[in-house]
């Protein structure tokens, strides 16, 4: 009767190292994969340097990954001959696109934000300026920009990224902020 508990000890030793193995390679994936992105200020923060990029370079399209949801959604609207024009796509797409060298640089500079957040839901408004040429005084355009993110197991995540290329006679409002003066 008593020789059962030895199968059982052996059975427990393989499941135990093969789980303390499971959690040393779970281990090792995280360290290879960016910082998760602990709180909404550090993922909206992310975003802004990750798109941004030098001419003749794509995005960071590996730290985008990993703050943008798999199901995230991203709205635009810009201006066409005066007439708004209203985009939408997968973030996957939107990611892909980012993923292309462009010739001219690319350089987001958020310069106010406002957060809510409640639980494991947040939202920012933001308003940027992006460049083309990182040293400008003036911005080629700015933006106001609503982002929806919520607090999976990989962190703070973006479900939704709406942006709207403001015109450049209508005022933007910055609170605290000042033009050409970056939050991060």
């Amino acid at each position: 009767m008593r020789y059962w508990i030895l199968p059982v000890l052996l059975l427990s030793t393989v499941v135990f190292a093969h789980n303390t193995t499971a959690l040393a390679n779970s281990a090792t994936e995280v360290a290879d994969t960016p910082d998760l992105a602990t709180t909404p200020e550090q993922t909206v923060a992310t975003l802004w340097r990750a798109l941004s990029h030098e001419p003749g370079v794509a995005a960071d399209v590996t730290s985008l990954k990993t703050i943008f949801h798999p199901d995230a959604v991203v709205f635009g609207a810009t201006y066409k001959d005066g007439q708004p024009q209203l985009s939408q796509r997968k973030a996957t797409d939107f990611l892909q696109k980012m993923a292309e060298a462009k010739p001219k640089g690319f350089y987001e500079c958020e310069v106010s934000r406002q957060l809510v957040q409640h639980d494991l839901f947040a939202t920012v408004y933001s308003v940027v300026e992006s460049r083309t040429d990182k040293n400008a005084k003036a911005a080629d355009f700015v933006g106001v920009n609503s982002i929806q993110l919520y607090k999976a197991d990989a962190g703070w995540q973006i479900l939704s990224l709406y942006y709207h290329v403001s015109r450049p006679e209508l005022p933007l409002p910055l609170g605290t902020g000042k033009s050409g003066h970056c939050l991060s």
